[in-house]
């Protein structure tokens, strides 16, 4: 199997999973994980990294296995959420009348500069957290320790907005842009685009991790890609690092749950048509065993722990 810069050919990739699927599916982890150790090896005198991307990407995923490779290497890590640096729901900016949580001024940006010059000076820190059911956010929740050498990864959507590194020395920072950058093609034709990949990734990670219906996961999708074409796509040019994290063999994953979903949506609903769509693109992809997923790939992220076809 091999992958041109940013597509995978469809046809190429089922031959190979009928006839080795673990060889495939070996090869497309050592991708991932070969970027995650060229990121490490590229960290100079780096205190802090700054990681964003948008829904779906595999963040949270990738910002902690760069963590547990820095720390296989001898130094001291953590992994930061900037959702814990969130404003109380009271606060939250308000834009065109409406309150807006999805903006960069949702976060107490000054907290969060506050926080890094902490980490870069001591090595230490409080930290917030925040509770999304309150709307609560409690200042000096916890501290960290990297010490004099350690490494902080600050892991969010607004991670490489510009207001939250201002006046902060660019040697210390090094910034990363985590998402799918791989299209699925056939006879010349994207068939899945990466957008749609992440899609179907939050579609079938939606309906077990978050207990929200396919109907609503189709609602919120236009507004979410509307918010990263915003907010955080214009900023990816800034990123010192891009990380694809786009697996070669995922739609073959997760097609029959996906496709599940999706017929659960009626001919009455707006994005009836749409669905019908999505489901003509996985039909060009066929199930894999689900026993087949290693236990340590980022995919896991996306697929529900209690389902026993997935253990």
């Amino acid at each position: 199997m091999n992958q041109s810069q940013f597509e995978y050919n469809i046809a190429e990739i089922s031959t190979d999973l009928k006839n080795k699927p673990i060889d495939v599916i070996i090869e497309a982890e050592l991708y991932y994980r070969k970027q995650i150790s060229n990121t490490v090896n590229k960290l100079a005198n780096h205190r802090i990294i700054l990681l964003s991307g948008p829904s779906s990407s595999g963040k949270t995923t990738t910002a902690n296995k760069i963590c547990e490779e820095i720390r296989q290497i001898g130094h001291k890590c953590e992994v930061v959420s900037l959702d814990d640096f969130y404003h109380n729901r009271e606060n939250l900016p308000i834009i065109n009348g409406k309150v807006n949580a999805e903006v960069v001024e949702a976060l107490k940006v000054s907290l969060i500069h506050e926080t890094i010059i902490n980490l870069i000076s001591t090595g230490k820190s409080y930290l917030p957290k925040y509770d999304f059911f309150t709307g609560k956010r409690t200042d000096n929740a916890s501290f960290i320790d990297v010490g004099a050498e350690g490494i902080v990864i600050f892991e969010g959507i607004h991670a490489l907005n510009p207001k939250i590194n201002k006046g902060i020395a660019k040697e210390e920072i090094l910034e990363i842009y985590v998402s799918p950058h791989s299209n699925f093609v056939l006879d010349g034709s994207t068939i899945l685009s990466k957008r749609e990949a992440r899609f179907i990734r939050r579609l079938v990670r939606d309906s077990w991790a978050r207990n929200t219906v396919p109907k609503d996961t189709l609602n919120m999708w236009p507004l979410v890609c509307e918010g990263e074409d915003t907010l955080i796509r214009p900023f990816a040019s800034l990123a010192d690092i891009r990380i694809d994290t786009t697996h070669a063999y995922e739609p073959f994953l997760l097609k029959d749950k996906a496709i599940s979903l999706l017929k659960s949506i009626n001919n009455d609903n707006e994005y009836f048509a749409e669905v019908q769509k999505y489901i003509i693109k996985l039909e060009e992809f066929f199930q894999i065993d689900i026993s087949l997923l290693p236990d340590n790939s980022l995919l896991r992220e996306f697929i529900d722990p209690n389902d026993i076809k997935y253990k």
